[in-house]
């Protein structure tokens, strides 16, 4: 929680407030929690909402549960970097296809950016048009069926999911289980702002060269290698 704290401050700046709920990453019912502690040193003031109070943060909790209902609800993940992509997905969805009610029917990346109409397009050009059902289903499978006779008695073979099916003539069916491979499919798009994070790709946010050191030094060597091989006692060449 304090990473992703930190991070946004980097980002956005220090915020006057917080507010949160009662969650034990914030709060804690012996001293100060390391959160607290945070705001506190860096003078931010820490509003804690009433327990059982959802209308405080009703925002946030309402999209949680819009998370729940369309996606999390039916999705099935084949681990956690699985899980990770798909909820990105989901969220591209939320922010740039999904009418919103309280917004007049506009997506929550016409209020974000108002000002800034081509980093939207930018961004929602890379939302792949069929966000919603990657979150909720991942990449589609080939399907998978097989039927004969052993014995005299007819069986079958199918997939569901990540699970084969054995079915047998006057016996009830036998599940089994497939190994979860250990990372999601190569071809999974990746979704255009994973997390909810508006991705620059780095424009903007280089980290600055130390003290003595200067952008130009990489190109005033080669300028000095350049001439290297020539006379360097003609007029007006000194390395």
């Amino acid at each position: 929680m304090l990473e992703v704290f930190r991070a946004g401050i980097t980002s956005c700046g220090a915020p006057q407030e917080v507010l949160t709920d009662n969650g034990s990453q914030y709060v804690t019912w012996r001293g100060t929690s390391a959160f607290a502690k945070e705001l506190q040193r860096r003078g931010i003031q820490h509003v804690v909402a009433s327990p059982r109070r959802p209308q405080t943060l009703g925002k946030v909790e309402r999209f949680w549960g819009t998370l729940w209902r369309e996606c999390l609800q039916a999705a099935v993940f084949i681990d956690l970097a699985d899980a990770q992509a798909r909820i990105g997905h989901f969220i591209d969805y939320y922010n740039f296809r999904r009418p919103h009610q309280g917004l007049d029917g506009l997506v929550p990346a016409d209020r974000f950016f108002q000002l800034a109409p081509e980093v939207r397009k930018t961004l929602e050009a890379r939302v792949n048009v069929s966000a919603l059902d990657l979150a909720r289903s991942g990449l589609p499978k080939a399907p998978f069926y097989l039927t004969g006779q052993a014995g005299g008695r007819t069986f079958s073979v199918h997939a569901e999911g990540e699970r084969v099916i054995l079915s047998r003539e006057g016996q009830a069916r036998h599940e089994i289980d497939l190994t979860a491979p250990s990372a999601p499919p190569e071809s999974m798009p990746m979704p255009a702002c994973p997390q909810g994070v508006v991705a620059s790709d780095g424009i903007g946010e280089e980290e600055p060269p130390p003290p003595g050191v200067s952008m130009l030094d990489e190109g005033m060597h080669r300028i000095i290698e350049s001439f290297s091989g020539q006379d360097n006692t003609a007029e007006g060449v000194q390395p």
